[in-house]
């Protein structure tokens, strides 16, 4: 009944995180909407009269003057202010500032009266616009806030169910995994995986400073009235001296373990099902 209950949980999870997706999803087409909006906006106020030069909007809070052609040099940046404050609703730009190279020239000739020029038009365009853009850049984050806030009451339900949803699923697991562990217990088969673990049959910490290897199967005795700890009874894979063959044969070895770690038994049902070693 537990494993029905599960995978019923389980199918329930899966629909939830598909619908945290889809709003998550959503969340970020409705940012990068407010993104795309701001830097048409800033674009709008920059104009420069010679085709030598280029205004680039590659950010919602940042306009540059560049030589056209030029993908990394910038001659001159409008930066809205990062020292940003919030009202209720979310962040706000107060002020903004200008940032230029301070260029040296090997070359004295008329370029450099060109670009001072074009220099000029974009520090007018920031000084004339300055108070409109702020204006325009807070009116669409504002915008954007009212909207955005229509997801949190849902976001935050589907994180809670997520959350139920998943300490419930691990609540059965883990009961389901004690009454196995309590009644016919498990079994191990060497790993067919690749790499290290290859060929290997799972090791458990029984104490702090012994661990033991080569487990074939495990079973709980006893388990302490809080549960963190059991008697275990462990089948190992050992290897006999046969005088008759004179050789090693494979043989099993059960011995039992007292107050053995519950958590370092659950880590070893994880890693087990993670390397193919657990059977069933």
């Amino acid at each position: 009944m537990s494993n029905t209950r599960v995978n019923i949980l389980k199918v329930r999870l899966e629909q939830l995180e598909t619908e945290k997706n889809l709003l998550d999803n959503r969340m970020h087409r409705l940012r990068m909407r407010k993104k795309s909006e701001q830097m048409l906006m800033l674009g709008s106020y920059f104009h420069i009269s010679n085709d030598k030069f280029t205004i680039s909007v590659t950010h919602d809070d940042s306009v540059r003057l560049k030589y056209t052609g030029d993908s990394y040099g910038d001659i001159v940046n409008y930066q809205l202010d990062y020292n940003w404050e919030r009202d209720e609703d979310g962040e706000r730009v107060k002020t903004s500032k200008i940032h230029h190279n301070g260029s040296t020239y090997y070359e004295l000739n008329e370029s450099i009266l060109v670009e001072s020029q074009a220099r000029l038009e974009f520090m007018q365009c920031a000084i004339d616009h300055n108070d409109d853009i702020i204006a325009a850049w807070n009116t669409i984050e504002t915008k954007y806030d009212k909207l955005t806030q229509t997801f949190n009451q849902p976001s935050r339900s589907l994180r809670d169910s997520l959350s139920s949803q998943s300490k419930d699923i691990e609540k059965l697991e883990k009961q389901a995994l004690t009454e196995k562990l309590s009644g016919k217990g498990v079994e191990f088969v060497a790993s067919k995986g690749k790499g290290y673990f290859k060929g290997s049959l799972p090791q458990l910490e029984v104490r702090y400073d012994w661990n033991i290897n080569r487990i074939k199967a495990l079973k709980v005795l006893r388990m302490t009235p809080s549960g963190k700890s059991a008697d275990l009874e462990i089948t190992q894979k050992s290897d006999r001296w046969d005088e008759s063959t004179k050789s090693y044969i494979d043989t099993d070895l059960t011995s039992t373990f007292s107050r053995v770690r519950m958590d370092k038994v659950e880590q070893l049902i994880i890693s087990a099902k993670r390397n193919s070693q657990l059977v069933g």
